[in-house]
């Protein structure tokens, strides 16, 4: 027999939220606003805006990328790459001015990021359904500055437990990951279901716990191999599904709720 459900954890990028393009003004503004903090800070000349985004935020993201398509199950220190962006400009910075650099820079990504439109109503109709919510997510930046973006989008409040590769040291599909998110929400595997975008991380990770797992195709249409439990368009069609998975009468009531919307 199949455990009742009890919580709900989701992938971040390309689940819940989706980008526009890397945000080349408001990059500027940010880098802008680096350069004169180092410059009232270190008192010397410090390079141009356009100048730090080419040699250090460029670089950083590079360097992220390479060792993603590496394969490493460990997330990088973001600090000791930022460190070594700034020090190849000839700026030697300590790690509390590093991470105000690194938490500008994310400011100016902000209005890159968006939220999806079915996202609030799925979130408050699981909500409503008294399961908890959790976030698991493959994030470079330091724990601090993604809870300060979720809490900007207005997303923070719904989550009743969220982790982050950062947080933990190792990304997805890493045992660890997963078992930190479980151990926080006080779930078991058995009764928990994983919604996100990539096989391997989402579907296939979360299964090896005995978690069941939906791939969403909205932003990116990864094929199924047969290992999902569900697979969704649209992250609107989830309450229908997790509806199934409730007992008794708290399933009749979320699929009366969903089909009268319809």
């Amino acid at each position: 027999m199949t455990a009742p459900l009890e919580a709900v954890l989701f992938d971040y990028g390309h689940t819940l939220i989706y980008f526009d393009e890397r945000p080349h003004s408001a990059l500027l503004g940010a880098y802008e606003n680096v350069n004169r903090l180092l410059a009232d800070t270190l008192e010397s000349e410090v390079p141009a805006a356009q100048v730090m985004i080419e040699k250090v935020s460029q670089a950083v993201d590079a360097e992220i990328q390479r060792d993603y398509a590496a394969g490493r199950p460990e997330e990088v220190e973001i600090a000791a790459i930022y460190d070594t962006a700034l020090r190849g400009l000839g700026l030697t910075l300590e790690p509390a001015l590093i991470e105000r650099v690194m938490e500008l820079e994310q400011e100016g990504w902000l209005n890159s990021v968006h939220v999806g439109p079915d996202v609030i109503a799925t979130l408050e109709a699981l909500r409503g359904r008294r399961l908890r919510l959790g976030l698991v997510s493959n994030a470079a930046y330091l724990p601090r500055l993604m809870k300060q973006q979720l809490t900007a989008l207005g997303l923070a409040g719904y989550f009743d437990a969220v982790t982050f590769s950062s947080e933990v040291g190792v990304r997805k599909p890493h045992r660890a990951i997963y078992a930190d998110a479980l151990s926080k929400l006080g779930v078991e595997p058995s009764r928990s279901l994983f919604v996100g975008d990539r096989v391997r991380e989402d579907v296939q990770g979360p299964k090896e716990l005995g978690m069941r797992a939906v791939l969403t195709r909205e932003w990116r249409q990864e094929d199924d191999p047969g290992v999902a439990d569900f697979v969704i368009q649209r992250l609107g069609e989830l309450p229908a599904i997790v509806g199934r998975l409730l007992p008794g009468r708290q399933a009749a009531d979320t699929y009366n709720e969903v089909t009268s919307r319809e």
